[in-house]
């Protein structure tokens, strides 16, 4: 047979992935009918393009996903929307989620739609045979595909509903109760067609038990022309139901209704202009010129509220304005402006000047130590007096206790020296006998090498000797045995002259062997006595030579031990006086070593407080943090909390010098380090650095802080000076900020220095309002006219969406009555079409599992497996109802739950999307399941081309 393209495979499995689909058409004719001409490597190409296109398919579930949590995320921001504004963002964000998923399969559905096509195209080049054999595991795919889809897109919707219902909760965009109804509906029809589906497939059963192999083929061609049938006449009612969806009077009312509701949602709303102060009338401070806040030709449609200058702009710009004018009117906490706030202002205005003054004090304390470009001038911190004078108390003292510490030393070093003398002497009778016995030893060791030369060389002659022999003996033994051997071919062949002459000269050779032997035995008789003589003497003198060396040691050493008590006596005595004088050494310098730990850091009873250079940083660092402390707010994403702010510092230094002094305590080579102010104070460089960002980030704020800089508003943070209104403004020129007009932006952006000008502000706007109230007033009544002129002009539009909806809504009521019989019919069709095709795929994988391709090859075996397989079919779908009957139990409780005002819409809305998942979840494994199938038949029609 040809070999299959896997076109329509590959197509298939991209058909719910939310991926551009790439290059499947081909422009001419569809894709896969040339290489359908093609062998073994198109289909293994092919293959391949399964496999890839099976991967992406895994995809599908994502791209629901990615639906489902915009439609979280919206009806969150749903439930948490303030204004119209926010709620028509949402609804665009939800529709536009939607829209891009039915796109998405629209588009793929058409494809898929063309490799049906294109699969009735390649099938032409298959036999009947192989047609037979394939179409079923086709058509069984193309269901499970266009099942899945159906659920897939009913997920999508259920999660706009969701939406739908949070974003107007009484709005006809979601009918609960009669998706609580469709429900029950579903679940009764679900269980009606699954026993229904074990009747048939009953009577199918007792039918295939009287199956012959030869007629097999005849029943899998008679159900599958029962399905294409049934087809046929759901494609008529298909033509019939649209017949009544717009040619019917309900359906023409349905359309008009559709077409009605669909011009609402286009109607375009003109939003007329506005300027507040046009005449130039109003004489505010900060509000005498006129503004033009709409302008001309602003207007929108439901569909396009969002679009440029249409009601969210409006809206927006409107309250906008509102809350401008909004800050002439009330105060901070929505209450009319009084004298009694001007007061309160007045007071805090005061307050924040004076904390502005102490902070900026604090700043210009750590701005002149860290002076910038040089050397820092700790000189300049509170508390650098009691520092320095502890410090200078410190480095009074060092010398006399670096005095004391090198005279321990020397002491120490005088006695160890008198101590190695007398050690030196002490053992000289431990020197006397190790003298003796290295003697001694070095004497047995000369006697041994020379008794080993000896007998080595004893050894080597009388084995020279030795060896001379036996090879004499073994050339006599090989001479003889030869000479035997020619004298017995001469003996026997006597008149051979030749043999004769050759056993003479053997003979000649044997004697001559004899001699050597007898010469070799002589040397040897006469020469191993007298080496044997030669090695004992010099044994001899090598034994003489060791009692002599002996005798001399013995004598050294008795010489040696008579000396040494005269010499030890006198050393030892002064080496006990050295030390003594290192003990009076030592507590000398104990002694002085606590007067400069103490000056260090210590405890003082009396203060009861730590004193010395580490007391004068803690009293500094204290009086600092004292001085310049402030409160700070922090928000931990729940709650707003309250800490005090200390300026930063760092004992580090101070204890890096304690562990200097420390640590030269007791060692020799190490001097008692000098201290200064540097080497110990609690502000070293990088915390003088972040307490200089840190105040004037709290003075001038930090909205403007250029954190690679290090400057506030392009003045490098440790060269600050006090700033003015007119300074700042300035300044903001750089970031495209000409003048700072809203109040609050002082509040919230440039620290105590912003809060003050906002407390002015206040205080200006104030006064304005006691002296213009009646203005105020108008203009603010104004701008809210306007916007609730806007709002109601939307809720109008919105109130006819509303009944335009409920129209539609009963046109379709009607529309559907009428075509209660057609669907009936239809549903009845495509549920004899589920069974036939359960046995078509019980035929088809039984002839798989027998290894039959054919339909004239079928045997007694074919039908068994087939047999099994339509039972295992009634036992699977027995096994479903209590499933189905559950479905139903749970689908009627909600209704009557849903009925009794005991669940909420929402909580149905929510229900449906968890259902609808369930739904397409067990859509996929079918299609999975199918997908299977039709690999298999595929590989097992190739196999027995």
């Amino acid at each position: 047979m040809k070999k299959l393209t896997y076109l329509v495979a590959s197509l298939l499995t991209t058909a719910t992935v939310g991926m551009i689909f790439t290059g499947c058409i081909d422009n001419d004719e569809p894709y896969g009918i040339e290489q359908l001409r093609g062998a073994k490597a198109e289909l293994l190409k092919s293959k391949k393009a399964l496999i890839e296109a099976d991967a992406q398919y895994k995809l599908a579930l994502a791209e629901a996903e990615k639906v489902k949590a915009a439609a979280e995320a919206a009806k969150i921001d749903a439930e948490r929307a303030k204004t119209e504004a926010e709620i028509a963002e949402i609804r665009q964000r939800m529709e536009a989620a939607a829209l891009q998923a039915e796109q998405i399969l629209a588009r793929l559905q058409a494809e898929a739609e063309l490799a049906r096509l294109t699969y009735e195209q390649e099938r032409l080049n298959l036999s009947t045979q192989q047609q037979t054999a394939l179409d079923g595991f086709y058509r069984k795919y193309f269901t499970a595909l266009d099942n899945y889809n159906e659920k897939y897109m009913e997920y999508v919707k259920a999660q706009k509903d969701l939406v739908a219902n949070a974003l107007d909760p009484n709005g006809t965009a979601y009918d609960a109760k009669k998706a609580v109804e469709d429900a029950v509906t579903t679940a009764q029809k679900n269980l009606d067609d699954a026993q229904a589906n074990i009747e048939d497939y009953n009577e199918q059963l007792a039918d295939a038990k009287t199956w012959k192999p030869s007629e097999l083929g005849a029943k899998l061609t008679a159900y599958q022309d029962q399905v294409e049938e049934n087809t046929e006449k759901m494609k008529l009612i298909n033509l019939t139901i649209a017949e009544n969806d717009n040619e019917s009077e309900e359906g023409k009312a349905l359309v008009a209704a559709k077409k009605a509701l669909d011009a609402l949602y286009n109607e375009e709303v003109e939003i007329p202009a506005y300027t507040f102060n046009a005449d130039g009338t109003i004489t505010i401070p900060g509000l005498t010129e006129p503004q033009e806040v709409i302008g001309e030709g602003w207007s929108y449609t439901w569909n396009t509220q969002y679009n440029y200058h249409g009601y969210n702009d409006a809206l927006n710009a409107l309250v906008n304005f509102k809350n401008d004018i909004r800050r002439y009117v009330l105060d901070d906490n929505d209450v009319e402006w009084t004298k009694a706030e001007i007061n309160s202002l007045e007071a805090e205005k005061k307050e924040k000047a004076a904390e502005f003054d102490r902070l900026f004090a604090g700043w210009k304390m750590f701005a002149d130590a860290y002076n910038v470009g040089a050397a820092p001038k700790y000189d300049a911190f509170m508390g650098y007096d009691e520092l320095k004078k502890a410090v200078d108390a410190y480095n009074a003292q060092l010398p006399a206790t670096q005095a004391a510490k090198d005279a321990y030393y020397a002491a120490q070093k005088a006695a160890q020296d008198a101590w190695n003398a007398y050690y030196d002497k002490n053992n000289l009778n431990d020197d006397a006998w190790n003298a003796y016995n290295d003697a001694v030893n070095a004497a047995n060791e000369a006697y041994d090498k020379a008794v080993a030369a000896a007998n080595k060389e004893l050894d080597k002659t009388i084995t020279d000797l030795n060896n001379a022999v036996v090879k004499a003996q073994q050339e006599k033994n090989a001479a003889d045995s030869k000479y035997m051997t020619a004298q017995g071919l001469a003996d026997k062949y006597t008149e051979d002259a030749d043999l004769k002459k050759a056993a003479e000269a053997a003979k000649k050779v044997a004697e001559d062997a004899a001699k050597a032997l007898e010469t070799a035995e002589k040397a040897r008789e006469e020469q191993a006595p007298k080496a044997q003589a030669k090695a004992e003497k010099a044994n001899d003198l090598a034994a003489a030579t060791l009692a002599n060396a002996i005798a001399d040691a013995d004598k050294a050493r008795d010489l040696a031990l008579n000396e040494a008590p005269q010499i030890a006596g006198p050393l030892l005595d002064a080496a006990n006086a050295a030390d003594n004088k290192v003990n009076e050494a030592r507590e000398a310098y104990v002694k002085e070593w606590n007067e400069l730990s103490g000056l260090v850091s210590s405890w003082d009873n009396e203060t009861q407080s730590t004193v010395g250079v580490y007391g004068a940083i803690v009293n500094q660092v204290e009086e600092i943090d004292n001085e310049y402390q402030y409160e700070e707010e922090w928000y931990d994403g729940e709650n707003w909390h309250t800490y005090t702010w200390m300026s930063y510092c760092s004992y580090s230094l101070f204890n890096q010098f304690r562990n200097e002094v420390n640590g030269s305590q007791w060692d020799e080579e190490v001097a008692i380090p000098e201290c200064s102010v540097a080497d110990v104070c609690a502000y070293p460089s990088s915390n003088m650095r972040y307490n200089i960002i840190a105040l004037s980030n709290k003075i001038y704020g930090s909205y403007y802080y250029d954190k690679n800089d290090d400057d506030i508003l392009g003045i490098p943070s440790a060269q600050l000076i006090p700033l003015t209104k007119e300074d700042i403004d300035k300044m903001l020129a750089k970031y495209g900020i000409d003048e700072m007009n809203y109040p609050g932006i002082y509040n919230s952006d440039f620290g105590l220095f912003g809060k003050t000008l906002y407390v002015d502000n206040r205080i200006e706007v104030a006064n304005a309002y006691i002296t213009n109230k009646p203005a105020i007033e108008a203009a603010f009544e104004d701008v809210q006219a306007q916007i609730d002129n806007l709002v109601a002009s939307r809720d109008e539009l919105s109130d006819k969406i509303d009944e335009a909806g409920k129209a539609v809504k009963a046109a379709e009521e009607a529309v559907d009555e009428l075509n209660a019989d057609s669907w009936t019919e239809y549903n009845e069709l495509q549920r004899q079409n589920n069974v036939a095709d359960a046995m078509i795929t019980a035929i088809s994988e039984a002839a798989l599992a027998t290894g039959v391709a054919e339909t004239e090859q079928y045997t007694q075996e074919t039908i068994d497996e087939a047999i099994k397989a339509i039972e295992n079919k009634i036992e699977e779908t027995e096994n479903s109802i209590p499933g189905l009957e559950e479905a139903l139990a749970r689908a009627q409780y909600v209704l009557d739950q849903y009925e009794k005002q005991l669940v909420s819409d929402a909580e149905i809305a929510a229900l449906a999307v968890e259902e609808a998942k369930l739904a397409m979840d067990a859509a996929k494994e079918e299609l999975d399941a199918a997908k299977a199938r039709l690999d298999a038949a595929i590989k097992s029609v190739e196999g027995a081309e």
